[in-house]
Parts: structure tokens; sequence; C-alpha cells
């Protein structure tokens, strides 16, 4: 128990430490990071005229920036490494979305909102010798250029129908550090080596293919060592002319630590965080810096912890220091992001996912003391990334780590999320993954399943916007927002309808038709990535690929899927409810005076049919049997369509619903709904219902419980706002509500427990509120860095009352529409 180990005793007024740490990540001002632009750019260019694999020309590249990455100590950190060569950077991947920062180069450093700066040396190096090599050889424009700008592809620059994630990042997975951690990377390299030898001496295709692939491993795992080794002779230089005897000594473990880490064995606790931060760092010379997962630390660093725990040369206290110095160091980094993109990504960290608890690959109680630690550095700073979630086995874990949790959330109220092992595993294992393997999962980015160091999961493919599809049913193919050329198959005039199953039938056809354009996209994304951007480093980090001799972007992965999520679900389910309830059951409106309505956005002489729709209507969130049976429809007919693609790793596509900041962005572009909701006015979060359509916290969380996990195996983000926890009966009630939601058989769950006044005041005081940390959709964020329509969604989020179970009303200020 916490208590056992001595935690409540432990604040950041006794760990002063950690206190100087998180004040300087709080203040750090995000910079522009070229670096490793630099020389990756530098790498290809030597290398343009070789007529080596594209795998090796990578490896070589990442070796090379990995080798002269310069060996940074900012702080008083235990850790040695460093994501960037900023205190806190915002690197340049120039092969992926990084030119779209070229027209705001002059201007990024002043903007208004998340300014991120960059010197005039660094603008002049990118205008002049990084970003012109990539003009036509970054991963959008190669694509382009192979397939003849496709369709899809101009559906998807629209912005408005779907995201395509490849354009933008592949990284969204969890590596397995726990095989570097006992053997170390020389002994990954000489394996390597050995099997690329043996490979060699067959002399078929695929040997070859398999001994490009074991070289390509090797060379890009040197350049680990060579850092880690530059680390411990700058932390050598730095502490004999340092003054400060403490800082002295840090320096002088450090460096210590590096000569023996990631290359060797860790053996020590200190060593194994470091070697594992090492090969975090080293990630980003491949993957940019979105939700690259370490996944299940308490269980992957445990074995150092015990063995020093009980032989006494390491404290609670010093591995508490240690964890929280890990925490601090994962907020090092922030994605790269261009002002335009603010509206829909804005306030979003790097979403490094940690996960703790649940159970282990035998089925039995995997928490431990190091567990309570974890838990409590993430309680005791509170700070952005990394995104901590708790597993919770009802079977199996303890009701102590239920209330311990809970407490957090209560403390921090909003980290961490909840997950449900036993939907969690069930729906893994629907998936084809070993029980074994499903009882291991873990966490990435924000809510996304995955069977932790073996599935390579490319989690966040494709966000696709279900109401785009809704409004291409309900207009025959177009949607006014982008003017009036027909865009989706023409599924008939919704005014000659005669029945619900007519409009589902053409909404139906709507969704799979752009379903079908977005997996195709993803597709073709998906192969120019195997021609030019390999991953031998993050291979080498995986079960699957030394085996089969064969990189993870080929399907090297004991598991492969590509995840699909979805944007405006709650608002979209409302809206087939309006139409079926109102229309051809009660036939109180035509399907043409809803549209006439949208047209004007319920507005004058519609303002009465609005107000109809957006209250007397069946919502998602409630038992209404219409509400729950297109609930039901919707995600089944949604998980058959992809289930039915297989992507080009060989696996399943994966349907999830988590928006991140893309809800609130997409919901201003969008036109009024036949909900009755307004044009412009954000979606509602993840597979949340629409604010104040769900007005009874039991019911509520009884419906979305209810839903089957396993037609959600991407995960799914369930954002619930009540009221601070403030007595110790609330807290009862608190915990009961929990445990009611978990065995109802709910997946994940996360809160955020503040109320309206204090985000009202939080908006217009935002410099009083520098650390107010809240739940967006899937990750935490600072409210003040959150974009304007995002923070007027999370204020006008239900907030339920957990003393009386019912929804809070609005503040007058923020309530919209009337009453029919």
């Amino acid at each position: 128990t916490p208590e056992a180990a001595g935690l409540p005793a432990f604040a950041l007024d006794n760990l002063p430490l950690l206190d100087r740490l998180r004040r300087g990540t709080l203040a750090a001002k995000a910079e522009v990071c070229i670096e490793r632009a630099r020389l990756v750019t530098a790498s290809l260019k030597k290398t343009e005229a070789s007529v080596a694999p594209m795998q090796q020309r990578y490896a070589q590249a990442v070796k090379a920036f990995l080798s002269q990455k310069s060996a940074q100590f900012f702080d008083d950190n235990l850790l040695a490494g460093s994501t960037t060569s900023k205190p806190f950077g915002a690197p340049v991947y120039p092969e992926l979305t990084g030119l779209t920062i070229w027209p705001e180069l002059d201007t990024m450093s002043s903007r208004k909102k998340n300014p991120q700066i960059i010197s005039a040396e660094e603008v002049s190096e990118l205008n002049l010798e990084i970003f012109p090599y990539w003009l036509e050889e970054s991963i959008l424009e190669a694509t382009r250029k192979r397939e003849g700008n496709p369709p899809e592809m101009r559906l998807f620059e629209k912005i408005v129908f779907f995201l395509a994630g490849k354009a933008g990042t592949i990284s969204h997975t969890v590596p397995c550090y726990r095989l570097v951690l006992e053997k170390g990377v020389n002994w990954l390299i000489a394996e390597s080596r050995q099997r690329g030898a043996k490979a060699a001496g067959s002399g078929d295709i695929e040997a070859e293919e398999k001994t490009i692939f074991y070289d390509s491993m090797a060379v890009a795992l040197e350049g680990i060592v060579a850092y880690a080794a530059n680390l411990s002779r700058k932390a050598a230089q730095l502490a004999a002319v340092t003054k400060s005897e403490e800082r002295r000594e840090n320096l002088l473990a450090m460096a210590t630590v590096c000569a023996q880490v990631p290359a060797k064995p860790a053996r020590t606790f200190r060593e194994a965080v470091n070697s594992l931060w090492l090969l975090q760092v080293a990630i980003h010379a491949e993957n940019i810096n979105m939700a690259i997962s370490p996944g299940r630390l308490d269980q992957v660093l445990y074995p150092w912890y015990r063995e020093e725990i009980d032989k006494g040369t390491l404290t609670v206290r010093e591995a508490l220091e240690l964890v929280g110095c890990l925490w601090l160091k994962l907020n090092d980094n922030t994605n790269l992001v261009p002002e335009t993109a603010e509206e829909l990504f804005g306030g979003a960290g790097t979403v490094p996912a940690v996960t703790l608890g649940g159970v282990d690959a035998q089925g039995e109680d995997a928490v431990n003391e190091l567990t309570y630690v974890m838990l409590k550095a993430t309680e005791l700073l509170r700070t952005r990334d990394p995104s901590v979630n708790a597993r919770y086995h009802p079977e199996k874990n303890s009701e102590t780590w239920l209330r311990r949790v809970a407490a957090v959330i209560r403390t921090t109220r909003s980290v961490p999320a909840l997950y449900n092992d036993l939907a969690a595993i069930a729906t893994l294992t629907n998936q084809g993954i070993a029980l074994e393997h499903a009882r291991d999962y873990a966490i990435i980015g924000c809510v996304e399943l995955s069977a932790a160091g073996r599935s390579y999961d490319a989690s966040s493919s494709i966000m696709l916007n279900l109401a785009a599809a809704l409004e291409l049913a309900l207009y025959n193919g177009k949607r006014p927002v982008t003017g009036e050329a027909q865009i989706g198959p023409q599924s008939g005039d919704p005014k000659g309808f005669t029945s619900y199953a007519e409009f589902e039938s053409a909404f139906r056809s709507q969704l799979s038709w752009l379903i079908a354009r977005a997996v195709s996209l993803n597709e073709a994304l998906g192969h120019t990535h195997q021609q030019k951007l390999p991953t031998p480093l993050l291979s080498a980090l995986f079960e699957g690929p030394l085996d089969k001799g064969k990189d993870l972007v080929f399907g090297g992965a004991l598991y492969n899927s590509s995840g699909a999520t979805h944007i405006g679900f709650a608002d979209v389910v409302d809206s087939l409810n309006a139409i079926e309830q109102t229309v051809f059951t009660e036939k109180r409106f035509t399907l043409g005076q809803i549209l006439a309505g949208m047209k004007n956005d319920f507005s004058g002489k519609h303002t009465v049919i609005g107000a109809w729709l957006a209250n007397k209507t069946p919502k998602y969130g409630t038992s209404h049997p219409v509400a729950v049976n297109n609930t039901t429809r919707l995600l089944r007919f949604l998980y058959d369509t992809y289930q039915g693609y297989v992507n080009y790793r060989g696996g399943r596509y994966r349907p999830a619903y988590w928006t991140m900041t893309n809800h609130a962005g997409q919901g201003k572009l969008a036109g009024a709904l036949p909900s009755g909701r307004k044009a412009g006015k954000v979606f509602a979060s993840g597979i949340t219902p629409v604010s104040q359509a769900a007005t009874s916290l039991p019911e509520c969380l009884s419906v979305v419980g209810a839903i089957d996990p396993r037609h959600v195996p991407g995960g799914a983000a369930f954002n619930m706002k009540m009221a601070p926890v403030e007595t110790e009966a609330d807290f009862e009630r608190f915990v009961a509500y929990i445990a009611a939601y978990l065995a109802s058989g709910g997946l994940h769950v996360q809160f955020d427990l503040l109320t309206y006044e204090t985000l009202l005041e939080a908006k217009a005081h935002p410099e009083n509120y520098p650390d107010l940390l809240v739940r967006v959709s899937g990750y935490s964020a600072y409210f003040p860095d959150l974009n304007e329509p995002m923070k007027d969604e999370i204020i006008t989020r239900t907030a339920y009352d957990t003393r009386s179970g019912k929804a809070i009303p609005l503040p007058a200020s923020e309530q919209q529409g009337g009453t029919p």
C-alpha cells in the first residue's frame, strides 16, 4: 500500500529538486529545434547519389544525427539526455509536416497563441538549406507525385472530411524497452550483425532483403551508443568545472550511468530509468514526437526497483525523485504547430502515455510498490505529460488500488484516466491478440489499446468526420461548406424518402464511400513510408522484426493494425435520432422543414423547430430505445466496415472514438445539424454525449458503459465533468460511480473535477491559472493553452453533481437556444 511505502509523507515541499524542476518546466517557452532536420537532411544529401537501399541510407542518417546530437544538460535533472537541443523544444520533421511552418517562419515567434521561438539564423538555414531539399521529397508530396494527385488527396486537403495521419506521423505506438534494459544495445547490435551474416549466406532475394534490414538495424543502433558516450564525456567535462558540489556529484553520476547504459545492461534502478529515457529520445530520430508511449513502466522497471529496495541501496524517496525526473523529461518537447493548425490541435502536448496497474500476462494482480510510487509522482507534479493511465481489473485488483487512483484524480482534478481490464482484454483478444499479450496491454497516446511492444498500430492513421458523411446524405452528395460541387455519390434527395431505413441507407452509402477514400489515401501514404521512411531503430525495439528480418513498416511486428478515429459521433447519433423520431415516427416535421431550418441556422421562423429538435428528441447518453438502437447500429456498421479492410502491413483497420481538439475545430466548420445543433458550435468530444443531452449521471454512465467494447477496438475517450470532490462523503460517492461504470462494462473514463465558475474565471484571467490541467479528449492540456472553441467546449461540457446525480445547469451566459 502507499502507506507501507511511506508515500503519504512526500510533498513538493520536502522534495526541493522536483519542485525546482517542475517550476522550470512550467516556465519554459517553446523553441523550434532544427538540429535533427539539419543533420538528417545533410546525411541524405550526402548519400543521394548512392545505389544503397533507402533502409540503409535512412539508418545512416539516424546514426549521423544521434552521433552528432548535442549533449545538453539544461538543469539539475538526475537523468541525462534531451529530446532536442532546446530546454523545451519543438523539433522540425521536414519529411512529414515540417514544411507547413515555412510560410510562418517570420511570424511564429511572435504569434499571439502558443508562440514557438526561432532565431533569424535558424530561419535562414531552413529557408536556404533544409526545406528546399524536401519540396518534392516529403511524404505528402512524394505520394501526390506517385499517385497523380488522386481525388482522395484533394478531399483530405479540404480538411472538413478526414485527416490522414501518415502525412504527419507514423509514431503512435508502444515500443518494447525491457530487452535492451536487460541485455543492452551492444547485444542487440551483435545479434543483428550475426543474423545478417547468416542471411547473407543463403543467397535468395528474401535473404538479401533481410541482410539489408539487419545491417540497417545495427547501424541505427550504433547511433544510440554514440549519443550516450557523448553524454558521458560531456557530463564529466562539466563536473570538472562546476562550482556546486551537488551538481558536480550529479554530473559525475550521469557520466558513470551513460558509460554503462544503454550500451550495456542496466545494473541499478537509476541506470534502468536513464537507459529507458535515452531509448525514448533515440526513437525520435526516426519518428515524430507524437504519442511514442513508454508503456507499462511500473512493470518494465520493477525488477530493478525491487532488487535495490531489498538490498537497501535505493530508498523510496530516491526512487520517487528518479520517477519524477522521468516524468519531467517527458515534458521536454512539444509538437511543431503552425498557426493554422491551432484550431485543430491547439494545446496538445506530445502525449507519451504511461500505463499503470492492471493484471500481468498470467492474469494476476500486477499492482506493485513502484506502481504507487509512479502514481505519487503523477499526483505531485500535475504536468501535461506523460498521459498517465490506470488499469483496473474488478476481479483481480484491490479496492485499495481503485480508491488510490480516485484519490489522485480528486487531487489533480483530471488525471489519471481509468481503463477496465475486463473490457480491454476482451477487445484485444477479439482482434486476434493472444491472451497473454492482451493482458499485457498498454495505452498509446490518447486512449488507443496496444499489445505493448508487439503490435505496430499506427493508431492515428485516419481521423474521419462523421458529420461530413451525414451532411453528404442530407444534400445528396454535396456539403454546403465546400460549395456546390458534387463530392460524394448521389444517394437520393432525402426530401423524397418515405422511411427512416431509406435515409439510413443513404447515410451509410456516403459513410462507406468516405471511409473508402480515407483508407485508400492511408494505403498510398503507407507505401510511401515503405519507400522513403523505414524505421530500423524502432524495429529493433519490438518483438517480431528481429526474428522476421523485416522492418515494422513492412509488417515486421507480431501484430499489425491501422487506427481510424471519428469526430462528431454523439452529434451524428442525435441527428439520426431526431430524423427517425420526428420525421418518420411522429411525423411532426418533414425532412424538408428540417433542412430549411438548418439552412437558416434555426433562426427567425425556424427557431421553434430548432428548439424542439434540441430539447425534445432522443439523445445519446440516455436510455431512450431510439438513441440506444442508433448508437449500437452506427458502432456496429463502422466496426464491420473497417474490419473489412486489410492494410498494407497485413493487419485490420480498427475504429476508435477520440478526437483530441478536432471536435472543436471541425465543429466550427460545420453547418447546423438535424439534432438542433446550430452552425459553428463545437461537436461533443470522443464518445461523450452532447453537452446537456444526458442529465442523469447514473443513466449516462450505465448507457455508455453498456457499449460493446469489442466494437471500439481502437479505444474511446469518455469525458466526464463533475463538481470537485470536497468531502469524504463526496469521495465515497465518486468511487461508487467509478465502480458502477466499470461494473457496467465501460472501457474508459476520464474526469474533470471543475466547476463552471472556475473555468469561466480561468478563461477571463488565464494569468492566474497557468497550470490548470484539464482533460480534453484522451489527453491533458493546460487550459490557457487551448484555443477559444476548445475552452468553450470544456466550459459547456455537462457537469454533474455527485450528490444529486444530476446535471448542473449551465450558467445563463453560456446557455444556447430556447424551449419549444
